[in-house]
């Protein structure tokens, strides 16, 4: 194959100097192995398997070479990368939700995202279910578990309404819309000290209300509704964050 004329993409070298490992010629840029590792975040020995297994996984053919060296086009390369990856993504989520003899199955990621728990949190409790009453299994696809939805979505009602009645009260008295400080949010919701609420808002955001006002000297104020309404629905922070709402 007759050498291209080079056009580097990286700065110009001297014109015996080996040829880069990403170049550009006619409109493509043409990378070498080591530049597929580099710019895919993927190790020399998956694209040596990808290059072996081309004849079935679709890997793009070089388009130039200098001995041993070869280089192949930049976007086949994107695609073929894309496809395999995608593909692998498949396989490796199933549905997170199946019908099986007349039932409608969940597995473990399907209810992490049910239940707003974390998937090791969940994996705790399916192996202390001889304690907390977490179901059993219905069947295994592929390396996931599947378990009945009505029994998972009874196990975690009860496991919520469990947590919700140890949690403090709340004080629902007052207007809906006067605006409180953090000390009065804090007895409002039952807590002990101020702390409680300062460390929700700081390592968990996503589980504490926003202020509704921030004043002048930065200090933070919720209407009275604001914090009725977290406090109906709180759980527990950092497992599920919130109760589960809707089917």
């Amino acid at each position: 194959m007759t050498r291209p004329r080079i056009v580097l993409v990286a700065p110009a070298r001297q014109a015996n100097a080996r040829t880069p490992d990403r170049f550009e010629y006619d409109g493509r840029v043409l990378v070498t192995r080591a530049a597929i590792c580099e710019e895919f975040a993927v190790g020399e020995s998956t694209t040596r398997t990808w290059w072996r297994e081309r004849a079935t996984n679709g890997h793009p053919e070089p388009v130039y070479r200098e001995g041993r060296r070869q280089w192949w086009d930049l976007e086949a390369m994107r695609e073929f990368v894309e496809a395999v990856r995608s593909a692998a993504a498949q396989r490796e989520q199933p549905p997170a939700m199946i019908e099986h003899e007349g039932h409608t199955l969940i597995n473990r990621p399907g209810m992490a995202e049910r239940y707003r728990l974390d998937p090791q949190w969940l994996a705790v409790l399916y192996h202390q279910r001889d304690a907390n009453g977490h179901p059993d299994p219905v069947r295994r696809f592929e390396r996931f578990l599947y378990f009945d939805l009505e029994e998972t979505d009874a196990w975690n009602d009860e496991r919520e309404a469990a947590k919700r009645s140890s949690l403090t009260p709340v004080d629902h008295r007052g207007e809906p819309d006067e605006l409180v400080d953090i000390t009065e949010a804090t007895r409002v919701l039952g807590y002990t000290n101020e702390s409680t609420i300062r460390s929700f808002l700081s390592r968990n955001r996503d589980y504490f209300p926003a202020p509704d006002q921030t004043d002048a000297d930065g200090r933070a104020h919720w209407h009275r509704r604001t914090l009725w309404e977290f406090g109906n629905r709180r759980s527990r922070p950092g497992r599920a964050g919130h109760a589960r709402t809707g089917g």
